[in-house]
């Protein structure tokens, strides 16, 4: 199969490469030309720049069979500050040029990374696909908005489509050295003492990144039907178990303490995965415990 992937310069973006290298699709990756993709000389992989317009989408997207689009603007503090349009240009706008790329080449399969953003808080957990959407992020909106002009092109041009809701997923994230998990590996690593605040409860789905390629894989088999799927690790993560999983794998014991100066954060957020195994086949297949060790086998 021959696959058009945005957002190879990615870590969700170089796993999907280095897989589909491995299993003999040709790979043509898409991407602005202003970063270089993680795995830029596997055999099968061409590169082509795209400024995401309609038109050079098109030639873009001459020969291929199938579409895993990527690449997003995420959500960060600068762009919410001008509100949703910064994420409607990046997001919505080249989503909708690419789809339209998308039909007017005949392509019979688009893949879309959407994300746990587009649930809500109030809604039951664990969250399921048949749940209402109600966004509470400019950056959750837009995903939203994409998966719904997504099955609407889909729908109009016959052609498959398969929206993945993503949680957030554990790897070694370049663009995140900042974020939680990543920071305290890397104390853990100079044992160094995680600190946490409040007690630790707040919670929130994880999911490993080489699962999610396996999704990806699994949604690019025309076998299976289209739809929207929910991909993360079928239960809520606490941060006191992040962190105490991060003490056990970096070998750093009794390195954690608490920072009284924060109130404890009551936010708990996981989805229901059990269409995506039902309908895809999928099952994860990485423990926190087994992704951590990982990362620590790879110098993260």
């Amino acid at each position: 199969m021959r696959i058009a992937l945005t957002g190879a310069s990615g870590m969700l973006g170089g796993a999907c490469l280095r897989q589909l290298a491995a299993r003999g699709d040709q790979v043509v990756a898409l991407g602005r030309g202003s970063a270089a993709p993680l795995v830029p000389t596997l055999p099968g992989i061409a590169h082509r720049r795209t400024d995401y317009s309609v038109d050079d989408l098109r030639l873009a997207l001459r020969d291929v069979d199938a579409v895993v689009h990527l690449a997003a603007l995420r959500a960060n503090a600068e762009a919410d500050r001008s509100g949703c349009r910064p994420y409607l240009e990046a997001n919505v706008g080249s989503t909708g040029n690419l789809l339209i790329a998308a039909l007017a080449n005949g392509i019979r399969t688009f893949c879309l990374a959407s994300s746990i953003a587009v649930y809500a808080r109030h809604n039951a957990q664990p969250w399921r696909e048949s749940d209402p959407p109600a966004p509470m992020s400019h950056y959750g909106i837009s995903k939203l908005a994409c998966e719904h002009l997504a099955a609407l092109y889909g729908e109009q041009g016959g052609m498959r489509v398969v929206a993945l809701r993503i949680a957030q997923i554990i790897g070694d994230d370049r663009s995140r050295q900042h974020g939680m998990l990543l920071r305290f590996i890397a104390l853990a690593r100079r044992q160094q003492s995680l600190s946490l605040w409040g007690s630790g409860a707040a919670a929130r789905d994880l999911v490993y990144v080489e699962d999610v390629v396996g999704a990806i894989l699994l949604a690019l088999d025309d076998d299976r039907p289209g739809g929207t799927y929910n991909i993360g690790g079928g239960r809520a993560f606490s941060n006191l178990e992040v962190a105490e999983t991060i003490n056990e794998v970096f070998l750093n014991p009794g390195g954690l303490s608490v920072d009284p100066a924060h109130p404890d954060e009551a936010s708990c957020q996981f989805m229901n995965c059990e269409l995506a195994q039902r309908q895809l086949g999928w099952q994860r297949q990485w423990s926190l415990r087994a992704a951590l060790d990982e990362l620590r086998r790879r110098g993260v």
